[in-house]
């Protein structure tokens, strides 16, 4: 008998359950790959990795010895972040990784400030992202300091090579940042460029695609906006994008933010 009554029993409803546990088909995720704003060859590439990976499900093809290692490539707000978190709930949703996890890190998070201290916190990020993917954003980070900062990136990949070698059934890792500096990043280290399967190119945003990321902005929070505003928002787009650190789709998120905030004001003084 259940110490509960009726009444006491208590109903779980999915969103009470962590999104690490939740389960999207396929279908839905792939639909809402196809719904970002741009993008086309990346698509294209990640619709030709699930076909690849659907197919070695139905076949008896071994492609255990095939590298889902990934590096990708571009400027900050272009979508990187986004698409990894696809990938990983794809991997996930084919049973490539046990865990529907992506571990989001840095160079700082990898690298120690003392001679003997970068391998163990190099392995212990590692071991956090065991059965899921790692994101180690801006990598390039990892190797571009000088003297014992060099050392110790120059340790850290030692590491991480290992490790990927070690937990290849366990563990995938992205590798991302500006596509220059990942070039140069890959180049001096042969060892890491064997082990990439996948290299993916993040170009910038057109002004129309930068445009239709602040429209659904407006749409997913049922908000409408003028012809003129929204002719000011572009003329602001247009200017802001000839800037060398521009945002992409960080750059809309921050402007959205700020004429949400302005419009909040606005409301209080009516």
């Amino acid at each position: 008998n259940s110490k509960y009554s009726e009444k006491e029993k208590i109903s779980l409803k999915s969103e009470d359950i962590p999104e690490v546990y939740n389960i999207k088909d396929l279908p839905t995720i792939m639909k809402n790959l196809n719904n970002l704003v741009g993008l086309k060859n990346i698509k294209e590439q990640v619709s030709d990795l699930v076909s690849l990976l659907k197919f070695n499900k139905k076949t008896s093809i071994d492609i255990k010895d095939f590298s889902f290692h990934m590096c990708f490539v571009g400027n900050p707000g272009t979508g990187k972040t986004t698409v990894a978190r696809i990938i990983t709930e794809i991997l996930y949703n084919l049973g490539y990784i046990k865990q529907n996890k992506l571990t989001e890190v840095t160079a700082k998070d990898l690298i120690a400030g003392y001679v003997g201290q970068t391998s163990p916190k190099t392995f212990n990020v590692v071991n956090s992202a065991l059965g899921g993917v790692l994101f180690i954003d801006e990598a390039y980070s990892i190797t571009s300091g000088v003297n014992n900062r060099a050392d110790f990136g120059s340790e850290c990949i030692s590491t991480l090579l290992k490790l990927m070698e070690d937990y290849r059934d366990r563990l995938i890792v992205i590798f991302a940042g500006y596509n220059e500096e990942m070039k140069q990043f890959l180049s001096t280290n042969p060892g890491l460029t064997s082990r990439i399967g996948y290299t993916i190119e993040f170009p910038d945003y057109s002004i129309e695609e930068l445009i239709q990321i602040f429209l659904n902005l407006l749409h997913t929070n049922n908000m409408d906006i003028t012809k003129a505003a929204l002719e000011k928002v572009k003329e602001i787009i247009e200017i802001s994008s000839k800037n060398q650190n521009f945002g992409n789709g960080r750059f809309i998120r921050n402007i959205f933010q700020k004429i949400l905030i302005e419009h909040s004001k606005n409301i209080e003084e009516d």
